[in-house]
């Protein structure tokens, strides 16, 4: 299976729990204008993270800082991601790097702006459909207001060995449980402040000046094109892309890999930072 093809697989399990506002499914208000979420890290890495949002989640930061201890040594990770309609930062504290490309939001609605109202009815109903039927072929489920956490009702999403409790209708994630291959992590939301929030975690982290990653900005901006066609015309999407027709097809560890970091990447993608 592809890269490509793991992007919409998670991209179609996640969907049908979106509630979006706007005119197309990437366009989604939170239920609370400003937060600061505490999360607990524990598993492969242990540790903490902060994301502050702002304007019912069109910005988010969110600072990360984890150690892992592997053969006796620890490695430290802390990171700053910061993401707004137009553009995602993210900066590495440890390396003292950073780098900044199109929000692939962004080019999701382009493309979905530029298909007929008809085909617009189709790519929703699809990715309705769709999301359930992935998620069951691979093993998984997608369930509304499976569980309250915190005072929400949240969504349940499953699919080879990660389960994500989600905000009721807005993807923001407040339990990510991961098992795949013996590698084990939890990210439990353990507070929710729904106070203002100040610009200071907006700003870039002093001495370190975001670079364009044109790498990734080329790659978002094709799997854009590449999710609406298969939205608009699963079947012949998916031939090109090589994804599986028959859902019993059991994935390779390579695979398993590859869609643990698909759900890493498309977490920020579907209202919930990068984790």
């Amino acid at each position: 299976m592809s890269k490509g093809g793991l992007f919409w697989l998670v991209l179609l399990i996640l969907l049908p729990l979106r509630v979006f506002a706007g005119d197309s499914p990437w366009e989604v208000r939170l239920p609370f204008e400003n937060a600061t979420i505490h999360y607990a890290i524990t598993g492969m890495e242990n540790g903490s993270e902060v994301s502050y949002i702002r304007d019912y989640g069109r910005e988010v930061a969110t600072y990360h800082t984890t150690r892992t201890t592997m053969m006796g040594m620890t490695m430290v990770n802390e990171t700053v991601d910061i993401s707004t309609d137009d553009w995602l930062y993210r900066f590495d504290i440890t390396e003292g790097t950073g780098t900044k490309s199109v929000n692939p939001e962004k080019y999701m609605i382009e493309e979905y702006r530029k298909l007929s109202q008809a085909e617009q009815k189709r790519v929703r109903e699809n990715g309705e459909k769709m999301g359930v039927a992935m998620a069951e072929g691979f093993g998984g489920n997608v369930r509304q207001n499976a569980r309250k956490i915190l005072g929400f009702n949240c969504d349940r999403a499953e699919v080879m060995g990660t389960v994500v409790y989600s905000i009721h209708g807005s993807g923001l994630a407040l339990l990510v449980e991961s098992n795949m291959m013996g590698m084990k992590m939890k990210v439990e939301a353990t507070s929710v402040d729904k106070g203002r929030v100040a610009d200071t975690y907006f700003r870039f982290p002093q001495g370190i000046e975001p670079r364009f990653d044109s790498q990734s900005d080329a790659v978002a901006r094709e799997l854009a094109k590449q999710t609406i066609a298969m939205l608009k015309d699963p079947e012949s999407a998916a031939k090109q892309a090589g994804m599986p027709q028959n859902q019993e097809q059991q994935m390779s560890p390579e695979d398993q890999q590859q869609m643990q970091q698909a759900m890493e990447a498309l977490k920020g993608m579907f209202g919930a930072p990068p984790q």
